[in-house]
């Protein structure tokens, strides 16, 4: 599978260079951060509709992996979505952050991520759900392969997200896959650090702190 892991500024709403790089490098999957299609969006405002989203995405030959602000009958969740081939998989993040306002803006989930795909059986959660390995313990005895971590994860706390994608993966002996945000909301500054983390929790691959990037890797 060739991966390409976005690493995103939260101001910057346009995703589709990133969709016509992975074009050009034939990724079968491409991973946006949490809140991907949208910016930072931790206060209630106007949300791009789920159609057009798909819209987009059904014009590239590669599986996607994003985080966005989506509506549903319960209220608006932040929730990831894995779409390939016409066919949508979601998760809503189950531990808002107070810390950002989430839990007055968003409904929070109950359900473990699972995303059943033609790479094997991805675990999937948002940001602070990384602070709970019982989540990670769950995904890993439904089954999943790999765990995909999408986030907006600050640069002031930047050294627990590294260390706790390195135990999530030690932990439960699977790559873990940590895409994170940069970019200054005014409120935060975000902190980088996207990464491949092996099972053994050798760090495989790494983005920078500060720059908006682009990770490729084989797996």
């Amino acid at each position: 599978m060739r991966l390409i892991i976005v690493q995103k500024d939260v101001n910057e709403r346009d995703y589709i260079p990133y969709l016509e790089y992975a074009k050009g490098r034939r990724a079968d999957l491409i991973c946006f951060p949490e809140l991907g299609t949208s910016g930072c969006l931790y206060t209630p405002r106007p949300v791009e509709p789920l159609d057009n989203i798909v819209a987009r995405f059904e014009s590239y030959p590669f599986a996607v992996i994003t985080g966005l602000p989506l509506p549903t009958e319960s209220g608006l969740r932040n929730a990831l979505l894995y779409y390939d081939r016409g066919k949508c998989q979601f998760y809503y993040k189950i531990n808002l952050f107070p810390g950002m306002n989430e839990p007055s803006v968003y409904q929070a989930g109950t359900e473990p991520g699972i995303c059943w795909t033609p790479f094997g059986v991805f675990g999937v959660s948002i940001c602070y759900d990384v602070r709970f390995p019982e989540i990670y313990q769950r995904l890993k005895a439904l089954g999943a392969e790999k765990f995909f971590i999408p986030a907006a994860f600050p640069l002031a706390r930047i050294d627990d997200w590294r260390q706790l994608l390195i135990e999530r993966a030690k932990e439960n002996q699977v790559t873990v896959i940590g895409v994170n945000s940069v970019g200054d909301d005014g409120t935060n500054v975000f902190g980088g650090l996207s990464m491949v983390v092996a099972p053994d929790g050798t760090v495989i691959a790494e983005a920078d702190r500060q720059t908006p990037s682009v990770l490729e890797i084989l797996l």
